[in-house]
């Protein structure tokens, strides 16, 4: 069976992940300056970020309390969109605990805040995450039905944005309770939606393949099996995710060890380990597998240290599967060694947990639980041609309404005069941003056609297939965001991301990448304006490395600011001449557009923007390269 677990908020294709430097003292001093300021949203914001430091550092305890006095100050400031995130935290630290009902109850709370903003994107991720929540605990019947209200908010509401994904997690959760078939169907539904790029990211891409190496191998379909994890690996080298490569080679010597070459599956589980593991349940997955490789190599001293690490990792409680898997290698590994009351034990153990595992009366549950679905869809259709006769009822009563709502509303008209001037200027500003947003496209777009150029006149068709292929989905992604006000910030990375591997392929791969992030930011749920990074990549590519006689390095860093997200696009190229790095840090017409696109932000949402070139030999002789500083106010409200 196959081992990818996909996260619900993916740090989007980032080789390099960073810990924020703050300690203890300074999220306390937030909270005091907080304090001092009477700033009731400041102190919800202050307190969360400590809460998640607390959980950080394990001190789960710890986060709860501050988690709480997050809550109670962003229900004190009545902003849902506050409650919402952190009731969410809250519970998934109860559930952590094994409190399962008071995860319920905080799942509830976060669920009716995002329903009082009435976005459809998070109520179907806290409904997911609920299901996720119960599938780990093996209440399967409860977590297909909160996947299931998770699908129909975003079918009800024909909200496209990640369905894909949503499709594969209710797959998957069918996929633990042993649904093939099920699996399958929902499966294909997100299969479908492969080449949406606002439907399918590179994580829910990747699961999507890695799914469909696992049916393949559960039908005993090996060949088919191993090209679908062929597949997972080229997304995962095409789009620079080892966590991708690591998975697909471990369910690759999977299936080499069913196909009975055991050396040759070992040796494929080592090559796999190689990879940095990122989930407590991908490092028991690995070490359950290679410790079922060396029991049947004749090793049961090497299998039992990779078994009682599975053992070790406090996580096993959640993933049942594994759990049960990691008890029965345990029960052969003992009776290998020929300690009977070791090996009975532990074959007691997993013969009970199995039954527990496998009730026939889940699966009767969760097959009734789809039919309700397919049935309340067609009562949901009878229900709106009901609602619209009812609506042409109300019409003569609301008839009657408008007239009484004239009557006051000539007493506005003063109002109303003084306030349509400002209203038409800020209709003016929206029409000027999307104006601005226009004019960068073409700018983008200009110089990666002559890249293609370049391809096709060395006569380099292979490398200009690839190049062309890319720039088609960026640019997709880039035609549905110009019009838009705001996007998610994991959107934005993913299109900054992308563009960069198109440039390094276009330069024939001369420079390094790195991406730094805060590990704990809430990517899927920040709003920034988009297409402002950009820019500044691509003057770093297409001048600092312009003439540079080593190896380009170009490091993003994403950081946390509270009501802003600070960018830092650094080279080490050859940078500017002083009294140049102080004018502009690229062509006037794109640092013409910037500006006015901060200056129109600025003022539309009252929020601070700022900006900031640095040129690293002015600080530091023996560096070069430029450093461009970049505070993206944030424009939601938490």
């Amino acid at each position: 069976m196959p081992y990818f677990v996909s996260l619900l908020f993916f740090m989007l294709i980032s080789p390099i992940y960073s810990f924020g430097e703050a300690d203890e003292n300074d999220y306390q001093q937030a909270v005091n300056e907080a304090k001092a300021k009477q700033d009731t949203l400041g102190l919800s914001r202050a307190y969360y970020k400590l809460g998640r430091f607390y959980d950080q550092n394990q001190q789960i305890e710890n986060s709860n309390q501050a988690m709480q006095q997050a809550l109670f100050w962003a229900e004190l400031s009545q902003k849902n969109n506050a409650i919402a995130a952190v009731s969410n935290y809250l519970a998934a630290n109860y559930s952590i605990l094994g409190k399962v009902d008071s995860a319920y109850i905080f799942y509830k709370k976060a669920l009716e805040a995002t329903q009082n903003d009435g976005d459809s994107l998070k109520m179907a991720v806290i409904l997911m995450n609920m299901a996720d929540d119960f599938a780990t605990q093996g209440r399967f019947a409860q977590a297909v039905e909160f996947a299931i209200d998770a699908i129909r908010i975003k079918e009800t509401r024909k909200d496209s944005a990640r369905l894909a994904f949503f499709y594969q997690k209710v797959g998957e959760i069918y996929k633990q309770a042993d649904e093939v078939d099920n699996w399958e169907r929902y499966l294909l539904k997100a299969y479908e939606l492969r080449n949406c790029d606002t439907c399918a990211s590179v994580p829910a891409l990747a699961a999507i393949y890695n799914d469909l190496g696992g049916i393949a191998e559960k039908r005993q379909q090996y060949e088919s099996a191993l090209r679908y994890y062929d597949t997972l690996t080229s997304i995962g080298r095409q789009y620079n995710y080892p966590n991708a490569i690591g998975t697909a080679l471990t369910n690759t010597a999977h299936i080499y060890k069913l196909q009975g070459d055991v050396q040759k599956a070992l040796k494929t589980a080592l090559e796999a380990a190689q990879f940095k593991t990122q989930t407590p349940y991908q490092a028991i997955i690995k070490n359950n597998l290679l410790a079922d490789l060396y029991l049947v190599t004749g090793s049961p001293k090497n299998a039992l240290k990779f078994a009682q690490q599975s053992m070790a990792i406090p996580e096993l409680d959640f993933y049942p599967e594994e759990k049960m898997r990691t008890q029965k290698v345990l029960y052969q590994i003992y009776k290998a060694q020929k300690n009977y009351p070791q090996a009975l034990a532990w074959h007691e153990a997993a013969v009970k947990f199995s039954d527990s595992l496998r009730s026939t009366e889940i699966r009767a549950q969760i097959l009734e639980m789809e039919l309700a679905y397919e049935t309340e869809k067609k009562e949901q259709r009878i229900a709106l041609l009901t609602a619209e006769n009812l609506i042409k009822s109300q019409r003569i009563n609301l008839g009657i309404a408008l007239l009484a709502i004239l009557a006051v509303f000539v007493l506005l008209i003063t109002y109303i005069l003084i306030s349509r001037k400002k209203q038409a200027e800020l209709k003016e500003n929206n029409l000027k941003q999307q104006v601005l947003r226009a004019q960068m496209n073409p700018h983008f777009i200009f110089n990666v056609l002559g890249s293609i150029q370049n391809f096709m006149m060395n006569n380099e068709k292979q490398d200009a297939a690839n190049y062309l292929a890319q720039f088609a989905g960026l640019t997709r992604a880039t035609l549905n965001n110009s019009t838009a006000e705001a996007i998610s910030l994991s959107d934005e990375i993913e299109m900054l991301c992308n563009y960069i591997e198109l440039e390094k392929m276009r330069s024939g791969y001369k420079f390094d990448f790195s991406l730094q992030m805060d590990n704990d930011l809430e990517t899927d749920l920040i709003q920034v304006p988009p297409m402002l990074v950009q820019p500044f990549v691509e003057n770093a590519i297409k001048h600092g490395f312009a003439d540079l006689n080593k190896r380009g390095l170009l490091l993003l860093k994403i950081t946390d600011k509270g009501d802003a997200i600070e960018f830092i696009i650094e080279d080490n190229g050859v940078g500017l001449k002083p009294k140049v790095a102080k004018a502009k840090a690229y062509p006037s017409k794109a640092t013409e557009i910037f500006n006015k696109r901060r200056k129109l932000i600025q003022q539309k949402y009252q929020k601070e923007f700022k900006f900031e070139t640095i040129n690293l030999k002015d600080q530091h002789p023996e560096l070069s390269g430029l450093r461009v500083v970049i505070h993206i106010p944030i424009i939601n409200d938490y």
